[in-house]
């Protein structure tokens, strides 16, 4: 196996743990805790690499002041995540399938989009991407989404619509800057205006920081952001990045019904097995 080969797996593998307890945290904690705890480990992660890539922060910056328009960007997706981490932490408090149910539908519209903005894909990743948009399709109104209420379906529609644009936003922002730049400049108005809507409501800020699922949650997104950025364009395309993590479909869907009791283990199972079948000819290669 090669190294893109193995940065995908270790990314599969920390999406799970990364999903798992952000459940736990959907149903012990305010929904407005998740983009405090979420920026503040990213930036501390970035912290901790900056030794490493430090130097593409001063790049970003002199790209930044080249183009004004690559920080307004930058700063309409760190508005974005707010809501979309709201919004996933209410959807996730009924259904955890349903939220990773997401990413398949908005992996075949993202592959449209991302096409027209350049990106490249093989016959085997077009057919992987749009088969798993058919497949959530297909869940919306037969999976454990059709027994949530107009609400919840009103939020998975959300959901599918912000992760597209975000998905957009980073093709650009990493072929323009660079990841690093992006992920710490989002993360800080991130933060700032998570800080700014909470303020007076100490609850929320005291278990964004001292909750231990909440700083679970927050270690594993910051790794999965790194993991995820390093590879994204130069190693794997940012749709095969995405489509990956869609393929955690059988382990989530099976937890959440042995777990959550969203459905049958059959079920989650036959859902679950189905996405990750789709995705399966992505390794068959170009």
């Amino acid at each position: 196996m090669d190294h893109a080969h193995l940065l995908l797996l270790l990314l599969f593998a920390l999406t799970i743990g990364h999903l798992v307890t952000l459940k736990l945290c959907s149903v012990k904690m305010d929904h407005r805790t998740a983009p405090l705890f979420i920026s503040f480990w990213t930036l501390l992660g970035l912290g901790i690499v900056y030794p490493f890539y430090g130097h593409l922060l001063f790049d970003g910056i002199d790209k930044i002041t080249a183009s004004p328009w690559i920080a307004l960007l930058i700063a309409a997706k760190g508005a974005l995540l707010y809501l979309l981490f709201i919004v996933s932490q209410k959807l996730m408090r009924v259904s955890l399938s349903s939220r990773h149910y997401v990413t398949p539908l908005a992996v075949g519209v993202m592959s449209i989009v991302n096409f027209f903005l350049g990106e490249e894909l093989s016959g085997s990743q077009w057919f992987a991407a749009l088969g798993l948009c058919a497949l959530a399709m297909t869940f919306f109104f037969k999976g454990h989404l059709s027994d949530l209420d107009r609400q919840g379906r009103f939020s998975y529609a959300q959901l599918v619509i912000m992760s597209v644009t975000l998905s957009a936003m980073d093709l650009v922002l990493t072929k323009n800057a660079n990841w690093y730049t992006l992920l710490f400049f989002s993360n800080i108005v991130l933060l700032t205006l998570s800080l700014a809507v909470n303020i007076g409501r100490r609850d929320v800020i005291k278990a964004a920081f001292t909750n231990k699922s909440a700083m679970l949650a927050g270690v594993f997104y910051v790794v999965i952001e790194l993991t995820k950025f390093y590879q994204q364009v130069d190693i794997n395309p940012v749709t095969v990045v995405v489509t990956v993590q869609a393929m955690t479909k059988p382990v989530i869907l099976i937890l959440s019904a042995i777990i959550w009791k969203e459905r049958t283990v059959r079920e989650q199972m036959i859902w679950g097995v189905l996405a990750f079948a789709v995705t399966l000819p992505l390794f068959w290669g170009k």
